[in-house]
């Protein structure tokens, strides 16, 4: 969890999500102009509660979050000001490298290398690199020795911004997978099965089992969705 001055904003859902409804329920969508150029940067359950957290850097470059939201039919929607005890315990299990089980254990692995533009020294390699742009590093997320999911980005993937522990007593874990596909497989990582094709990121599982809750950046948004777990999945 990392310590930035946030503005929560929740939205309870006042009813379950029934099995016949669509396999995905968008529940929030956030407007690019609404975020002040910021983006989401958490999700997660604060009991029957989806709670999402926005970032934006200010005139003075400080991390600050703050925005305002259209709640979705069936939604209603309070803001706060800090974080709840249930809260802070949430984001303790969902972004732990170990799984409640102990059963699945997260690493994370970079590899940087430099990139091969054309034929030449290394010295004219080297010149070619810094000219386009630098090195690329590969982050490898894996459980045990299954990759969960492979990226090429400047940064590492924070813990709980790619996977998600469901409760215990499922021993699972629900993960976004290369290409942004939603997936969930055993708490080691086998049995994968994917849940939905889209460009997700912060996966968060409900308490109770039933839901992922996930973001999706769209080109002028985003769009927080509640995906429905088809119960054979769990058993």
């Amino acid at each position: 969890m990392r310590n930035i001055p946030c503005v929560i904003l929740l939205a309870a859902l006042v009813a379950p999500f029934p099995a016949q409804e669509a396999e995905k329920q968008v529940v929030l969508t956030i407007s690019g102009k609404d975020l002040r150029g910021g983006v989401v940067s958490e999700v997660a359950w604060d009991g029957a509660t989806v709670v999402v957290q926005g970032v934006f850097a200010d005139r003075a470059g400080t991390l600050t979050a703050q925005y305002f939201v259209k709640a979705a039919d069936g939604v209603t929607m309070e803001r706060r000001a800090e974080h709840t005890p249930a809260l802070l315990k949430y984001w303790e299990t969902k972004s732990n490298r170990v799984s409640p089980t102990g059963l699945g254990r997260i690493s994370i692995k970079s590899d940087t290398k430099l990139p091969q533009y054309g034929i030449g020294s290394l010295e004219r390699r080297i010149d070619n690199a810094v000219d386009m742009g630098g090195t690329l590093t590969t982050h490898t997320v894996r459980v045990g020795d299954v990759v969960l999911l492979e990226r090429v980005s400047p940064t590492v993937p924070y813990d709980g911004e790619t996977w998600s522990w469901s409760p215990a007593e499922l021993n699972r874990i629900a993960y976004i997978g290369k290409g942004g596909d939603l997936w969930i497989a055993l708490a080691d990582g086998r049995s994968p099965h994917r849940l939905r094709r889209g460009n997700f990121t912060l996966p968060a599982w409900s308490a109770d089992g039933r839901y992922v809750a996930v973001a999706e950046r769209k080109r002028d948004r985003w769009e927080i969705s509640v995906i429905h777990i088809p119960v054979d999945l769990l058993r």
